[in-house]
């Protein structure tokens, strides 16, 4: 009966996520769309603002395409199908081939999966796949003055993935000058990797304000033609989740305060965020702001003086030469929390930090504050605004649309080979290090390497990523994978019974993994990808099913030795890897990381690999020497070369990082030395079932009773920890045996100590039992696949991998017949990095 019950649960899963997520079903709409929808020629979709509006760049283009394309059907996306933008439209341009559809309705993922050219100047939701056959051209919205994506201070790694994601996909970006172009590429980690083509064309929306008449505008807008217009724009630095009423009522003040100060012969607008109109309107100011479907850069044709803080408006407005008042009453906090790429002591027009001052400058001759400030004023025009000259949309059409390159286009993308990994989730483990090791190593003259992982992070993801080497870039899986009921049913099926599975719709499954592949990348076309973790059934079946010409996986491990490993009485990895082995006949190479490692995946998994011999190699996983040398011997140089660390006195103490906080308080990093009387004897590793730590305290048991100066240090977290401690108690050696947990640095504290000892049951490699040898500890090492390869033909011991064994090797040491190790790093990377680019690349 619970066989059955499970069985239906397990069918019945997808039609309820469809019927209870509706998130989950209006995706899957728009994946049926986005499969059998023909891309119709001469169509176009419009989206300004996430729909919000109909403005800006997304407008302005529009506005001359409409009647330079007449035989072009246009539709804007709008979230508000009451906005008075669309009548505005239709009495100017007419309504024969213009439409306007609801956005996130049916109606618009049809056409989001059907239209030629695809016009945003934001973002495409995370469930948008670019069909190769359309065209995106993304305008983005300004000159930033505030840093963007991966360069604002104190940000989530992943916290720019939608907008990186949209570029990738983008086929042209529209760019007001060279500076936002760089800024842009940089900030969203494209530089050298983005496919498509940057265009310097000026920004299309300042046509708008050059061209427009003040009084033709100032009628359309219901403004008084005998007053000077002044326009407040501050930057909305709160979520609506944060905003709350105080927030609204005081920016409403000030908007009185200053029209107190100006008089009668001018009115002060507001101008909010797109994002926290509707807060205001629902909290009774809706007269008090301009309407979100105005058209600003028409408005600003209008303006006599702006007042603003750090938005892009007053790039826009700069070319009217006319006065632009900074008011940052936060700036040095804003600063430091997200930072600037100008110098504010150089902007064109001058910087306030209270009202009173505010107050005060706004009173004083415009004329004489404009000649103060004509210097800036020029120079900010000629480096940011020397494309704003009236013909900025018609570069734009002429270049993207009548293929007649009038404007500079620029290319981001090097010639190198591309390579796209996945790591394995960047836990604290050896696969993480042994792929930090490798990004040191790679020539970036002749690769561009990316790093794709899920876009959660965990402390311990975001200490180990800013560990790689940084001129490798990372993009990000996130959002639903688009899928119907039937595939997720074909899913699910995969996920369980793998990939030889004889319900399986092969084709179907592979087709919707290579538009997930699409979904995550974009454009971009990787020369390789390489499954460097190997572990996670999701993203091996990503890898394996695109198609990318070379497809490589690793196997960190004796793979089966893995797939037969319990925790807590349960299979840790047999799910996964079950996936995960079906999936090998899809990859060009099937790489172990040591010769006796691979000679057992060959014996264990040869069957899941077409052609074996040829597909299944080794390459040693690189180390990075002297990293390890220069962290051993860290306590000394800190004590030689830092005056705070000097002032630490105790010698029984190892310091490996200080430093100042916030408060001016010195903070120290380091552990407690092993006594120098002692034998001490150290293992590094994840405290999980093969590396073995059970027979090692049962065999340290016995070598404790027979010399009672021998201690053992555990260095390490994982999920056994409950179980290794509760073993330790049970064999009373609580005053023997130190679990040391997770070290930053376990060079230093391998110095420290005499022996290292590595008693697994198998091993892909052993990286830190290389890093013991490079340190030149004697080393200890259970005579399995893996640690065999690392010890043949060093001085090392080679222990049985039993109680017995492991005792007489430790015996061994206490008597002196373990010498200390030497380890050749250098030649051993040389070797490492060329097996990786003739087996890999």
């Amino acid at each position: 009966m619970n066989k059955i019950k499970e069985m239906t649960a397990f069918f019945l899963s997808p039609f309820k996520e469809q019927w209870k997520n509706k998130r989950v079903k209006e995706n899957s709409y728009y994946l049926k769309k986005l499969r059998n929808a023909k891309v119709k020629e001469n169509t176009v979709l419009l989206e300004s603002y996430h729909a919000v509006s109909m403005t800006g760049n997304i407008y302005a283009i529009f506005s001359q395409l409409v009647t330079e394309k007449p035989d072009y059907e246009f539709y804007w996306s709008v979230k508000n199908t009451k906005d008075p933008m669309i009548k505005e439209i239709k009495n100017i341009f007419g309504s024969r081939n213009i439409h306007f559809v609801k956005y996130e309705s049916r109606a618009y993922y049809s056409l989001l999966a059907s239209c030629k050219y695809l016009l945003n100047d934001t973002s495409f939701m995370p469930y948008f796949t670019k069909k190769s056959e359309q065209v995106y051209i993304n305008s983005w919205h300004g000159t930033p003055l505030k840093t963007l994506g991966k360069d604002i201070k104190n940000a989530n790694r992943s916290a720019h993935k939608n907008i990186q994601r949209n570029l990738l996909h983008a086929d042209h970006i529209i760019m007001p000058n060279k500076f936002t172009a760089d800024k842009l590429i940089n900030a969203y980690d494209l530089n050298d990797i983005y496919p498509g083509k940057v265009h310097l064309t000026g920004n299309a929306r300042v046509d708008l304000t050059l061209k427009s008449d003040v009084t033709n505008i100032k009628r359309k807008y219901n403004l008084p033609l005998d007053k000077e217009i002044v326009l407040y724009a501050p930057t909305w630095k709160k979520t609506i989740a944060q905003t709350t009423i105080d927030d609204i009522e005081n920016i409403i003040e000030e908007v009185s305060e200053i029209q107190n100060v100006l008089g009668d012969s001018y009115i002060v607008l507001l101008k909010s965020h797109y994002f926290i109109y509707d807060y205001f309107c629902k909290n009774g100011f809706e007269k008090k702001i301009v309407p979100n479907w105005i058209e600003t850069n028409e408005l600003l044709a209008t303006v006599s003086l702006l007042i603003t803080d750090y938005s892009s408006i007053f790039f826009d407005f700069l070319p009217l030469k006319r006065p632009i008042y900074f008011y940052m009453p936060d700036a040095k906090e804003y600063a430091r929390d997200r930072g600037f790429y100008l110098d504010l002591g150089t902007l064109p027009g001058r910087l306030v930090e209270t009202k009173q001052e505010l107050l005060e400058t706004l009173v004083e001759d415009k004329k004489k504050y404009l000649n103060d400030y004509q210097v800036q004023i020029n120079d900010y025009i000629e480096k940011f605004c020397y494309l704003d000259d009236g013909y900025a949309t018609s570069r734009v059409i002429n270049n993207i649309f009548n293929n007649n390159n009038e404007a500079e286009i620029l290319s981001y993308k090097s010639n190198k080979q591309l390579l796209l990994f996945y790591c394995g989730g960047f836990y604290n483990n050896g696969i993480t290090n042994s792929v930090i090791n490798l990004t040191e190593k790679i020539d970036y003259e002749k690769y561009d390497v990316i790093f794709i992982d899920l876009d959660r992070m965990t402390k311990e993801k975001n200490d180990n990523i800013a560990r790689v080497d940084s001129r490798v870039h990372f993009i990000y899986l996130f959002g639903r994978m688009n899928r119907t009921v039937y595939d997720s049913i074909q899913q699910n099926i995969f996920f369980r019974q793998s990939y030889n599975s004889k319900y399986l719709n092969k084709k179907k499954l592979q087709n919707n993994f290579k538009l997930e592949f699409q979904r995550a990348v974009g454009n971009l076309k990787p020369d390789t990808v390489i499954d460097f973790g190997g572990y996670n059934k999701f993203f091996t079946a990503l890898f394996g099913f695109s198609n990318v010409e070379k497809k490589v996986i690793y196997l960190q491990s004796i793979m089966m030795g893995e797939y037969d490993k319990k925790i807590g009485g349960k299979y840790k990895h047999r799910w996964n890897l079950k996936i995960t082995f079906s999936l090998y006949q899809l990859f060009d190479k099937v790489i172990s990381v040591s010769e006796s490692a691979n000679e057992e995946n060959k014996k264990d998994l040869s069957v899941y690999v077409d052609n074996p011999d040829e597909k299944m190699t080794f390459v040693n996983n690189c180390i990075n020497g002297e990293d390890i040398v220069e962290k051993a011997e860290l306590g000394k140089l800190l004590n030689k070369g830092n005056p705070l660390y000097s002032m630490y006195t105790d010698e029984n103490y190892a310091v490996y990082q200080e430093t100042i906080n916030e408060f001016g308080v010195l903070e120290l990093k380091g552990f407690r030395k092993p006594a120098k009387q002692n034998k001490n004897f150290v293992t590094v590793g994840r405290l999980s079932p093969e590396k073995n730590h059970v027979k090692l305290l049962e065999a340290f048991k016995q070598l404790s009773q027979e010399n009672s100066d021998c201690y053992l240090y555990i260095i390490g977290d994982g999920p056994l920890r409950k179980e290794i401690q509760n073993k330790i108690e049970i064999l009373d050696l609580n005053e023997k045996v130190i679990m040391m947990g997770h070290i930053e640095n376990p060079s230093l504290f391998l110095k420290e100590c005499d022996c290292f000892i590595l008693p697994s049951t198998h091993e892909g490699q052993g990286l830190s039992l290389i890093e013991a040898m490079i340190i030149g500890l004697p080393v200890i090492g259970t005579d399995v696949p893996g640690i065999k390869s690392v010890l043949a033909g060093s001085n090392g011991y080679l222990a049985k991998e039993s109680v017995e064994g492991i005792h007489d090797a430790l015996l061994a040491f206490v008597n002196g017949e373990i010498s200390p190790s030497y380890f050749d790093y250098e030649r051993y990377n040389d070797e490492a990095i060329a097996a990786f680019y003739r087996n890999v690349v």
